[in-house]
């Protein structure tokens, strides 16, 4: 009688047109390499052998697991591409072995966002780029001036829970290059994430991180859609949403997901803008933003890099079909982020931390009175947005809640 063959395990972590990589496992043989085949339009095009270690996912409960690449960019044809990647002995699919990889164009959200990670910054034209701005908000919400993104609900979330931390298990969407989770774990408050992330690009830069920083068994990178892969109850101790959450295109579901994988005592942890759909900003705020940039010295208002040419003088709407062909998901349904947040979760500690002012008016001129250091300047901008957010104007929040 033949012995049953092993079961196959592991994850197409990328299908991009220059690469095809991921990893895989006979459950129960770690000491077996798997040699996988790789099919394109039905026909096999490439074998290969999974040769070299992948301690995320050891780490994640798959023993032996083991990583593979190969280039396919001599097997594909213009348009779209079906893939598939099966073990060669047995032909069990691996799994998310089915996709799809197209060329001449992709997914546009990925390719927003690949194109984003892949860009170097070097003035200072948005809030999250100032230390001052970053501190103050942190404080606001802690009562300390912690530098980095998101300090503030880190410390209040370690203050509460400091007799269970670290929790073992966690899991983001949207996560980009996963620095914010990086700082998640370094803080002690997550031991393990399972990270999920449409852009190849910031998946292969988190790898590249996170190895870098010796955190490459504390992350599991998933190139994928996470509320469609994760259909599980009561997996993760910790569900992480910064500033992704307003780009789910159904924020109800989202957080129904939220809560359908939390552990019971399981937490939500949420740093997010909370504002208009699409951006859409009301005629009250617009009149506000427009007041503050009349009243801010000329000299600020020149295009940072370029002193010749000056800023728009007034804050306007981008139209919605605009910012839809620029990142489709952008502020999907962000208007519903607070009111489902309190439905799903009643119990839900939120902190409203403004950004009426500095996420509108400051843009661009932001660099220039940094660069001035007119620090007076910009705290008295930033009471303007605190009283913003008194009457409802707020663009981001944070939350804590449980299960």
């Amino acid at each position: 009688m033949n012995a049953p063959l092993p079961q196959l395990a592991g994850w197409l972590d990328r299908a991009a047109p220059d690469s095809i990589s991921g990893w895989a496992v006979f459950v129960g043989w770690p000491d077996v390499a798997v040699t996988l085949a790789f099919y394109i339009n039905g026909q096999k095009v490439a074998v290969a052998t999974c040769d070299k270690p992948r301690p995320d996912a050891a780490a994640a409960g798959f023993a032996g697991a083991r990583a593979f690449a190969v280039n396919p960019q001599s097997w594909l044809k213009d348009g779209a591409n079906a893939l598939e990647v099966r073990a060669e002995a047995s032909g069990a699919m691996l799994p998310n072995g089915q996709q799809s990889i197209s060329v001449g164009g992709s997914n546009e959200i990925g390719d927003y966002w690949s194109a984003q990670y892949s860009k170097q910054r070097t003035l200072t034209t948005r809030w999250w780029e100032s230390d001052y701005i970053v501190k103050r908000i942190n404080r606001k919400v802690c009562g300390e001036s912690l530098p980095g993104m998101s300090s503030g609900l880190h410390r209040v979330a370690a203050e509460r829970f400091a007799d269970r931390l670290p929790f073992a298990r966690g899991v983001s969407i949207g996560c980009g290059t996963g620095s914010k989770e990086r700082n998640v774990i370094r803080s002690g408050l997550v031991q393990h994430f399972t990270l999920f992330e449409l852009s190849s690009v910031a998946v292969e830069q988190g790898r590249a991180q996170a190895a870098r920083e010796g955190l490459e068994a504390n992350m599991t990178f998933r190139m994928e859609d996470g509320m469609a892969a994760e259909t599980g109850e009561g997996v993760y101790d910790v569900v992480y949403w910064n500033n992704a959450l307003h780009h789910m295109f159904d924020v109800k579901a989202a957080l129904e997901w939220s809560r359908r994988v939390l552990r019971k005592g399981g937490v939500m942890l949420m740093d997010d803008f909370v504002g208009p759909t699409r951006m859409q900003w009301s005629d009250q705020l617009l009149e506000i933003n427009n007041a503050v940039r009349r009243a801010i010295p000329p000299q600020y208002l020149r295009y940072p890099g370029r002193p010749d040419l000056m800023l728009q003088p007034r804050v306007e709407r981008t139209p919605v079909a605009a910012i839809m062909a620029m990142d489709p998901s952008e502020c999907a349904d962000s208007v519903n982020i607070l009111p489902e947040l309190t439905r799903v979760f009643p119990d839900a500690w939120v902190h409203k931390t403004g950004g009426g002012i500095y996420h509108l008016a400051l843009n661009d001129i932001l660099h220039n009175i940094i660069a001035a250091q007119d620090y007076d300047l910009l705290e008295r901008l930033l009471e303007v947005d605190d009283e913003c957010a008194k009457i409802g104007e707020t663009h981001y929040a944070v939350a804590i809640a449980v299960k």
